[in-house]
Order: structure tokens, then C-alpha cells, then sequence
């Protein structure tokens, strides 16, 4: 079975809350409508799509929402290396948590993130999500560290396309928004 298939299996009878305000667009003040990546309507994607919201002291630093097809294509970008070692790091400390509170590596709150920093993601179907997840800073910055040296390439070259203006420092990374993208 397709990986687009197992996910729309899996959006069959999976519960669904209209998408929250905190994964709107905060430059656009409403949900997002295309894909970062492609352009094309994220409404059009019957597999869904993900958004992605970074934030520091209640700031938003980053944010994006890519189709499941751009999705995929960006994580078989990553090198082999990258793929194998995000993979062991996740299985290892993915703790099978859902919401905004807590994160889905470590024990670590919103509250209790360093500097307030974490990333928020929700796995979407229309005006729908399915799933979500919060990483701490902590977290994004271990899977940082063990990334190649041609991931963080590929990485910066999106950042750099899509989101001028973006300190060069700040490395949100991928991270496992829900067991049904990987």
C-alpha cells in the first residue's frame, strides 16, 4: 500500500477538530490556504497536508504548511544518514503524545521550554486536523546535531527560498509530527 494510501486509510474515522487558530497563519490572520513549497491549494491534497509553527517568548519565528507530497519529497531530500538517524532518535524518544502542551520527545511543557521556544505541528485535511504535536527547543536542537552537514544544506536553501528575513542561526528541523508521515 502507497504511503498516500495508509495516510488517507488513516484519516478514515480519525478524530477531527477544525483546525485551531494557533496553526493559522499569523502574517495572514487565517488558516493557510497553499503550499509553501509548491503554491498550490492545500485544499486540492486529498492526503492532507502539515502545518509547522515555530516559536520563541510567544513570538512567531517561523511558520509553513506543506502538502503531504512536498512533505515527503523534502524528507527524501535528507541523506541517507540524516533519514536513519532522525529515524533511531525519534523511535527512541517518541512518546505517542498528541496536543500543544506537551512534547512529543521529552516530558518538557510549553511552560517549561527553554526560552519559550518550541515548535508546533498539525497534521490537516481541509478545515480538519487530525493530529498534532509539539517539539521543545531542546528537542529541535538534538536533532539538529546529528543531522549531515548536506541535510542542513538542503535545509538552509528552503529557509532561504521561502522565508527571507529568518535569522541564520534559527535550525527548526524536521521533526515527527505524528506517526503517520513516517
Amino acid at each position: 500500500m502507497s504511503d498516500r494510501a495508509q495516510r488517507e486509510d488513516m484519516f478514515e474515522g480519525a478524530p477531527r477538530e477544525p483546525i485551531p487558530k494557533i496553526l493559522f497563519s499569523f502574517y495572514e490572520d487565517r488558516p493557510f490556504v497553499s503550499c509553501t513549497r509548491c503554491g498550490e491549494s492545500l485544499s486540492d491534497f486529498s492526503d492532507g497536508y502539515k502545518v509547522s509553527k515555530n516559536f520563541k517568548k510567544g513570538e512567531v519565528i517561523i511558520e509553513y504548511a506543506l502538502c503531504m507530497p512536498c512533505m515527503e519529497n523534502m524528507m527524501n531530500e535528507a541523506s541517507e544518514e540524516s533519514k536513519r538517524v532522525l529515524h533511531e532518535f525519534q523511535e527512541e524518544h517518541f512518546r505517542n503524545v498528541s496536543g500543544f502542551e506537551e512534547c512529543a520527545l521529552c516530558e518538557k511543557t510549553r511552560d517549561t521550554a527553554r526560552g519559550e521556544e518550541f515548535g508546533l505541528t498539525g497534521i490537516c485535511q481541509g478545515d480538519d486536523m487530525i493530529d498534532s504535536a509539539m517539539i521543545c527547543i531542546e528537542c529541535m536542537e538534538a536533532m539538529s546535531e546529528i543531522i549531515s552537514e548536506e541535510t542542513r544544506g538542503k535545509w538552509n536553501r528552503f529557509r532561504e527560498e521561502n522565508f527571507p528575513g529568518v535569522p541564520g542561526d534559527f535550525e527548526p528541523m524536521p521533526e515527527k509530527p505524528t506517526p503517520m508521515v513516517f
